[in-house]
């Protein structure tokens, strides 16, 4: 399968390298529109090419057939999210701050980049099976255990000086992602709790204060 042209990263330089990476992206545009709407298994490559306003043969030049739409769309999704959850680490001055900056840049990738997170995390259930893409599951799964392994590193330094009370930092952050990964999805996943912004601020404020206040030493 053709390579997918990195359209996530800086400009080509050239023309011709411009007007692939415009025609590459006008067809993940439309595949996550499509795909998220109606399902992968309906789309066809003639719903994406007249979506995307490209020939058919363009989208198997550039990814080779619809699988690897599918698989340049999950890449998107995860340098999204690493992006986010960059700038949230990099926001913090220690192990906890950094730790819950990780949470808000999550979280400000869900919100910002709605239909990605939904790809990310509640991917389409006809999606393509691990024999016909082994690539985008266990790249999705690389990326959420590379997550969890810095949360538990962060968990064992803010321990070791005393910010937090002593934990077991393996599975305190997997509780921790999925904890915060359910409470997003409660407001902005597929099968939401149906509740208004303004309730779902109150429940982001109430979680953020139970995951830190389980955290802190006993006074």
């Amino acid at each position: 399968m053709p390579t997918p042209p990195d359209t996530a990263g800086s400009p080509p330089a050239s023309r011709t390298e411009r007007r692939k990476a415009r025609t590459a992206g006008a067809i993940l545009d439309a595949a996550e529109r499509l795909f998220l709407s109606g399902g992968y298994t309906a789309t066809t490559m003639e719903d994406l090419s007249a979506a995307a306003d490209v020939a058919v043969g363009s989208i198997y030049a550039h990814f080779g057939g619809k699988e690897g739409v599918y698989s340049a769309l999950v890449d998107r999704a995860l340098a999204l999210d690493q992006r986010y959850s960059e700038e949230g680490f990099a926001a913090g001055n220690g192990p906890l701050e950094r730790l819950v900056g990780m949470g808000e840049g999550y979280l400000r990738f869900a919100r910002e980049h709605p239909a990605y997170f939904r790809l990310f995390r509640f991917p389409p259930p006809d999606r393509p099976s691990a024999e016909e893409a082994p690539g985008p599951a266990a790249r999705v799964a690389e990326r959420i255990s590379a997550e969890v392994t810095r949360m538990a590193g962060l968990l064992g330094e803010a321990a070791e000086e005393g910010v937090i009370r002593p934990v077991d930092p393996e599975p305190t952050a997997r509780f921790m992602w999925a904890a915060w990964d359910g409470v997003i999805a409660a407001h902005l996943g597929p099968a939401n709790m149906d509740i208004s912004d303004a309730e779902f601020e109150l429940m982001l404020n109430q979680a953020r204060e139970s995951l830190i206040r389980a955290l802190l030493p006993a006074s």
